[in-house]
């Protein structure tokens, strides 16, 4: 039931069971598979198990295929689910990438809200999310049909096709631990479960049948004891039966649950061995009984007694004990994990509009969450081609650091080149020191993890820490390192469209005073006009007064000409002839 429950809930998304299908859960579910089915068959081939219901239930428990076949499907279910870059939610992936790395114009605010929904569906899997993404996507295509931009609409298409893929596999699946597959073989975990506690309850009401016939023999056996004691002399038969009583008083009580005092031994013979024999039973079955009682209270790191650690039931409890550790070891990292991420995630939704305050909040608490020592996060400025260091953090005081580097300067450089987890456990000294009011210390293990969305790096977050780093701790990190590059890029997308809006608003406003100043000029121009065609009708006037004066008649035909329709020739014949005569 664990690794069922381990592998549906987190175990599919080891890489080697999306790349070969395999999984170190799978093999552990078989292995526990076919111990509990050699147990069942054990069982049913005893000949202590006569009781028909209980063998029948045996029987159909060993024969039953259900639980097999419910995890088989689920395995297949969540394998072609897929996780990451692998199944559909790979082509899932693909088909947004397809959008994303594409050079046509759409709304990007659009596609975070898309995004969103899906995140929002994977976090909650609420079917709520799919219909706001579908109703979105369904306005967005409607915008782009206007528009006409068909290739967008084509991958937009083909990314709602895969989101709902994956949504109905995910209900297929089942959302919640009731629903779907995964429902239907938690539900017959339950019934295998009850199955198992009818057995027991048989089991234990055919061992009282047993216990009370071996009453009923002990009491024949003490009769024809007795009756022998007394054909023989007085002085054996208080003995024996004194013995007999002692032993079927222990017995009684070992039936009814109860441990006896151990029994007195006098003698080395017969008698004594047999009370030396039972003395050496109870022992080792209170010793079991306590090492039992242990492991139910959760003392799952208790040592069973040296002296009886062969026995059969010694060993069959030490392995239980080893196998419950090693269930809430992996519990433990689990829930570890779940609740880490569920701390960062409500950190990132808080403050992912102030970088500073996000860069701040991620360092303290991952620094303290991981018991690490200094930590500081970068990004990259990609005008400046170089990481700014945004936030650092040590020994729970933090520090104010404005520190830009080279892309390719340290590890630091060669993270964010490789896209790749760096991990030292031999620290050069001269590489960081952590220091504290008591001196310095030079770390025993370095961390440092890209900022990574869509095969693009953002950033680096590098941490320090006296110990050693766990494999579940560097996994960790990753995973949130994934949602940090997706608010840092988010962010980035912001400045550049605020950026962008500035400049265009600066350009129309200096267009607008362009073309208001063109307008005044335009203005001051046909004023100029107008009184240059003034002045010219008034000097005309005044060549008019004076040609009248010199010659009327002329002067005359020179103004008929001027304001009647004649040819320009003739006017210009006639305003010759004036000019002639006047001089």
């Amino acid at each position: 039931e664990l690794a069922a429950k381990e592998f549906i809930y987190e175990g599919y998304k080891d890489k080697d069971f999306q790349e070969n299908g395999t999984s170190k859960v799978i093999t552990r579910f078989n292995q526990s598979l076919a111990e509990a089915n050699e147990t069942l068959r054990i069982i049913s081939a005893s000949s202590y198990l006569d009781d028909p219901e209980t063998s029948h239930l045996v029987v159909s428990l060993f024969e039953s295929k259900a639980i097999t076949q419910g995890f088989i499907e689920a395995k297949d279910l969540l394998k072609k689910r897929g996780f990451k870059d692998f199944g559909l939610e790979g082509s899932l992936r693909a088909a947004i990438h397809q959008i994303e790395n594409s050079s046509l114009d759409y709304d990007r605010s659009t596609m975070l809200t898309l995004r969103r929904h899906e995140k929002d569906f994977f976090l909650r899997k609420d079917l709520k999310y799919q219909k706001e993404f579908n109703d979105v996507i369904t306005l967005f295509s409607d915008a782009l049909r206007r528009n006409g931009n068909d290739e967008l609409l084509t991958l937009l298409s083909n990314y709602q096709n895969e989101f709902n893929q994956v949504v109905e596999i995910e209900k297929e699946i089942g959302l919640h631990n009731q629903d779907g597959k995964k429902g239907l073989l938690f539900a017959e975990l339950q019934n295998v479960r009850a199955a198992i506690d009818t057995i027991r309850v048989n089991v234990h009401q055919l061992t009282e049948a047993q216990i009370s016939q071996s009453k009923t023999l002990l009491i024949v056996i003490f009769s024809f004891q007795l009756i022998a004691a007394i054909a023989l002399a007085f002085t054996y038969s208080n003995v024996l039966t004194s013995v007999i009583k002692e032993i079927r008083t222990t017995m009684r009580q070992l039936a009814e649950g109860i441990f006896p005092a151990p029994l007195s031994v006098r003698s080395t013979e017969e008698i004594g061995q047999t009370k030396t024999a039972i003395n050496q039973f109870l022992e080792r079955l209170k010793i079991a009984t306590t090492y039992a009682e242990k492991l139910g209270s959760g003392e799952l790191h208790a040592l069973y007694d040296e002296r009886y650690h062969d026995d059969v039931l010694a060993k069959a409890l030490v392995t239980m004990q080893k196998k419950l550790a090693e269930a809430e070891a992996n519990q433990a990292k689990t829930n570890w994990h779940n609740e880490g991420a569920a701390r960062f995630n409500e950190i990132l939704k808080s403050e992912a509009g102030n970088m500073s305050a996000l860069g701040d909040s991620i360092l303290k608490v991952l620094i303290e969450y991981l018991q690490a020592n200094q930590g500081a996060l970068y990004v990259i400025n990609k005008e400046e081609k170089c990481f700014q260091r945004i936030a650092t953090y040590a020994y729970g005081k933090k520090k104010f650091v404005d520190e830009q580097i080279d892309l390719e300067s340290g590890l630091t450089g060669q993270c964010a080149m490789e896209g790749e987890t760096i991990y030292l456990k031999e620290v050069p000294k001269e590489y960081v020191k952590i220091t504290s009011g008591l001196g310095q210390a030079t770390p025993q293990s370095v961390l440092i993890v890209p900022l990574k969305v869509r095969e693009e790096v953002n950033g680096v977050i590098e941490l320090a820490s006296l110990k050693v780093f766990d494999a579940h701790h560097i996994s960790f990190v990753e995973k949130i390192a994934e949602n940090i590059a997706s608010i840092l890029s988010g962010h980035q997308t912001a400045l550049q469209t605020k950026r962008l809006l500035q400049e265009s608003q600066h350009r129309a406003e200096a267009l607008a005073q362009q073309e208001e100043e063109m307008r005044q000029n335009a203005e001051e121009l046909q004023a100029t006009q107008e009184e240059m065609e003034r002045q010219r009708r008034q000097m005309e006037q005044e060549i008019i007064a004076l040609k009248e004066k010199l010659n009327p008649k002329k002067s005359l035909d020179f103004l008929h000409c001027v304001s009647d329709d004649a040819s320009m020739s003739d006017c210009d014949w006639k305003r010759h002839q004036l000019t002639i005569e006047n001089e």
